[in-house]
Order: structure tokens, then C-alpha cells, then sequence
């Protein structure tokens, strides 16, 4: 169990580093599209690249970033049924929620996906073709280096399986983050499962403290309140 513990810690780091980090995109998603509308608007130019773009960030937030949701104890519960149950039902709740349907559900998408990016990613050869031409980019004209850069960029996103809109983005890069994000999300859930273990045999103190993030949120919000509520029905009664 300690050595278990140990990894969970790893991958606790791991995806709660890459949240981080990647939640950020959230910002870059808002002003591609901010920007794309106001030139759109304005100067009457547009590019199908720009609006898929918007979509590629989006999505990668919403996969990479279920993990640190799963982390930090903030995926949506039915509240309302939740906070009726005793904290050892609702461990019970996690352990079978985690092995029985969220597990198996990131292995289906983990198999299924990946095929799915192999099919639309670029060959190794080509990827291999494309990257050893970059020092001539610099080397055959110097004078001429921001244009051979910029060409040679464009043969490289043109690997593999482009868009169905005129001057899209490669979608590859989106396929692999379906795979990236369920893989991330097992390795994440394998960790809550093994946590949730430890606290039932008391190896380790709940690292929530409570049943929920948003719950526990509620829960201390409406403290202040339920304590208002008790003392005037205790002068009530004493009247």
C-alpha cells in the first residue's frame, strides 16, 4: 500500500501540474476568438484555421483538465442525495463509481481512440522527411530564412489527416488528445480509487474532508445561517 500510495502521489503532481498549466489555454481560446470576430467584423477576413483553432483549445482543456477536476474532489454530484448518506456510504459510492464505470469507461476510450489517431497521425517517415529539412531552411538562404521557416512549417502541419474546411487544421493533433486526456483521467482515477481504499482501512486521513468539493462549499456557506436558524428556534422554545 505504501508503495501504491507513492504513485499516487506522482500522478496527484503530475495531472494536477498539467491542470494548471493548461487551464490557461481557457485565456488563449477567448482571445483567438475575440480577435477572429473583431477582424472578422471589421476588415472582413477570416480563416477556417482560426475557428477550429478556438475549438482544438477548448477541447484540449476540457480532457487534460478532467483529471485536476477529479483531483481536487470538483466533478458536479447529485448534491441534493448525496449529503443524506453516512461518509462511509458515500466512500462506497466512490469505490464503485471509480471500478465499476469510470475506469472501464477510460479503458473503452483508450483502446478505441488510439486507432483513431493512428489512422489520421502522419507515418514516422514523413514526420522524420519533414523535420530533417529545418537546418536547410537557414543554411540554403540565409537572407531568405523567415519565408523557408514559415514553408517549412507548412509542410510540416500538412502531415497526416488535414481538415474537411478549406484552410483547417490538421486533425491529428485533436484525435490524440482524446487519447491523451482518457489516459490521463485513468491514471487519475486509479488514484482516487487507491486513496479512497487507504481511508477506509485508515492508512490515510481523507484528503477532502468532506463529500464534495461543491458540497463542501455549500455546506460552508450555509453554517452561518443554520447557526442563525438554531438560536432563534432556541429562544422561541424558551420563550
Amino acid at each position: 500500500m505504501k508503495l501504491l500510495l507513492g504513485l499516487c502521489r506522482v500522478v496527484d503532481a503530475i495531472n494536477a501540474r498539467l491542470g494548471r498549466s493548461l487551464s490557461w489555454l481557457i485565456l488563449a481560446a477567448v482571445l483567438v476568438s475575440a480577435v477572429n470576430a473583431v477582424v472578422r467584423k471589421t476588415l472582413g477576413v477570416s480563416a477556417n484555421a482560426w475557428l477550429e483553432l478556438q475549438w482544438v483549445l477548448f477541447g484540449a482543456v476540457f480532457l487534460m483538465c478532467a483529471p485536476w477536476t477529479l483531483l481536487d474532489n470538483e466533478h458536479i454530484r447529485i448534491d441534493i442525495v448525496n449529503t443524506r448518506f453516512s461518509r462511509s456510504v458515500r466512500n462506497w459510492i466512490e469505490i464503485v463509481g471509480h471500478a465499476l464505470f469510470l475506469l472501464p469507461l477510460c479503458l473503452v476510450m483508450m483502446v478505441t481512440s488510439w486507432p483513431f489517431f493512428l489512422k489520421a497521425a502522419p507515418s514516422l517517415d514523413a514526420v522524420v522527411g519533414v523535420l530533417a529539412r529545418f537546418p536547410a531552411a537557414f543554411a540554403d538562404a540565409p537572407g531568405r530564412w523567415l519565408p523557408n521557416l514559415v514553408a517549412w512549417w507548412t509542410q510540416l502541419i500538412r502531415l497526416g489527416e488535414q481538415s474537411f474546411n478549406a484552410g483547417g487544421l490538421p486533425q491529428w493533433p485533436a484525435k490524440f488528445l482524446v487519447f491523451a486526456g482518457f489516459t490521463a483521467l485513468f491514471a487519475q482515477g486509479l488514484s482516487e480509487l487507491i486513496k479512497r481504499i487507504a481511508v477506509m482501512l485508515g492508512r490515510i486521513p481523507d484528503p477532502h474532508g468532506g463529500p464534495g468539493g461543491h458540497l463542501a462549499s455549500f455546506e460552508t456557506d450555509t453554517q452561518p445561517a443554520a447557526a442563525a436558524a438554531a438560536a432563534v428556534a432556541d429562544q422561541t422554545e424558551r420563550r
